[in-house]
């Protein structure tokens, strides 16, 4: 069946509009409660009473002159969460069967219930709240399907070949998707750097990384142990699965109904076989590229961040700040008020020209003077603990530790203590280099509702935990 056969016309308007939040939310909490009800549906007016009191638990704004229906103004949240029932049955959402009772049952259709499965997938705490249950395990773990792959190919007595690869097939292709899908958010945070320019958003950016991304997916591939441990165990019985005339006869029974001939199922069955033995040998070159991009997400953070700490100090950043000034003023509907204050800020001749003689300055000569290459006599000076601090790195691991343990009090450090409106440059940079720590220690960082005032740029307050494991 072609994909637009399964979908209306209008099935993602919702998710285009202006009212897209109040509509993906409003979708994703029935789809929850529709999940309790059973498998033949809901009743309607439970889904109504629960949109209800979830419109009045959360604020989203409602935009009436997005919406060309004449019944889009409701008065109440109860006609609001039957205008929005409405408008998912127009695009295709749901659909509602009348009972011989008047009953109104409520089913999501087939292609919504994919989406809403992969939007719960893909954003968990819309499911479990911001603060996810100490035992939830990600349905997309590699180190799930990776055990999964090994318990089915240890299997002895009954073996269904046709049924077992085929599975080992599917989880295969989870697995690479779950590392492609974690390869593709790591892209994101890495051209993060380049689109934001405040320090507040790339230290935003730089907690959302330690919580969504390091903790959850980069350090579970990265220290799982069963990947290596059952690795060699998979790719061994796969090849002798591959050796077995009889077992490659029988997953060739997967691909018969879709190839012209039993040879040519046969060698779909081995190539398939060693698109999972591959996958398994190139998991090594995928934890290093994904490795490589940790590193680099977390330097180019931290370089961002001390550039613009320093930019106000040269020319370069003199002039952004005049372009932002410029800029935040055109939002402002204010662009001939600044631009009448920095015309006199600069004055291009054109007719005037210069001879070029006027800026030429001829190189002078050089030699090289060996005179001046330093004796064997040595430095007459003693190397006190001062001399040696002027070249010491300031930023290394032991130094960045003791800094946190200084300010740690009941194993939390915040922000906001250490960081205030005059404080130098230096202080705000140890600030940064105590959340890379942290993300390397597994230690917790939490973004707080206050804000710290400095004297460069405005920063949402943070915390960082120890963990008590």
């Amino acid at each position: 069946m072609d994909f637009f056969d399964m979908v209306s016309d209008n099935f993602f308007s919702l998710l285009s509009s202006k009212n897209k939040r109040l509509y993906l939310s409003c979708i994703l909490q029935s789809f929850k409660v529709y999940e309790t009800g059973s498998i033949l549906g809901i009743d309607k007016k439970v889904i109504v009473d629960d949109l209800i009191y979830y419109l009045d638990t959360h604020t989203y704004l409602y935009d009436v002159e997005d919406e060309s229906d004449e019944e889009a103004d409701p008065k109440n949240k109860r006609e609001l969460a039957n205008y929005v029932l409405r408008r998912l049955e127009e695009c295709g959402w749901i659909y509602i069967d009348v009972t011989n009772d008047y009953e109104e049952i409520l089913n999501f259709t087939d292609i919504a219930i994919i989406v809403c499965e992969a939007l719960l997938k893909s954003y968990p705490q819309f499911e479990y709240g911001d603060e996810l249950p100490a035992d939830y395990v990600n349905p997309n773990e590699y180190q799930g399907y990776i055990y999964s792959i090994y318990s089915l190919l240890n299997q002895k007595e009954n073996v269904e070949y046709a049924m077992l690869f085929s599975l080992i097939y599917s989880d295969t292709k989870q697995l690479i998707r779950a590392i492609r899908r974690l390869d593709a958010r790591m892209k994101e945070y890495i051209q993060s750097v380049i689109d934001n320019t405040e320090i507040k958003d790339l230290m935003e950016r730089l907690i959302q990384y330690k919580t969504d991304i390091y903790d959850s997916s980069y350090m579970k591939l990265k220290v799982s142990d069963n990947i290596n441990r059952y690795r060699l165990a998979i790719v061994t019985r796969l090849k002798e699965m591959q050796s077995d005339d009889g077992i490659v006869k029988a997953i060739a029974n997967n691909y018969i109904s879709v190839s012209k001939s039993i040879e040519e199922a046969e060698q779909r069955a081995v190539r398939n076989i060693d698109e999972v033995i591959d996958a398994f040998n190139a998991i090594d070159d995928f934890i290093a590229e994904i490795d490589n991009k940790n590193r680099m997400y977390v330097n180019s953070t931290i370089g961002k961040i001390k550039f613009l700490l320093t930019e106000e100090d040269n020319v370069v950043g003199k002039l952004n700040r005049i372009l932002k000034y410029i800029k935040t003023s055109n939002q402002e509907g204010k662009i001939d008020k600044a631009m009448r204050l920095v015309e006199n800020l600069y004055d291009f001749r054109s007719q005037k020209i210069y001879s070029e003689e006027s800026l030429y300055a001829p190189r002078g000569s050089y030699s090289r003077n060996y005179n001046q290459v330093l004796d064997d006599v040595g430095l007459d000076f003693e190397m006190t603990e001062e001399f040696k601090n002027q070249f010491r790195t300031s930023y290394n691991e032991d130094y960045i530790s003791s800094f946190m343990d200084m300010y740690m009090q009941d194993n939390m450090m915040q922000a906001s203590s250490i960081i205030d409106y005059d404080c130098g440059d230096d202080m705000v940079l140890m600030v940064v280099y105590c959340v890379i720590l942290a993300v390397d220690r597994n230690y917790i960082v939490e973004l707080c509702d206050n804000v710290i005032d400095h004297k460069k740029f405005r920063l949402r307050d943070f915390i960082i935990k120890r963990s008590q494991l």
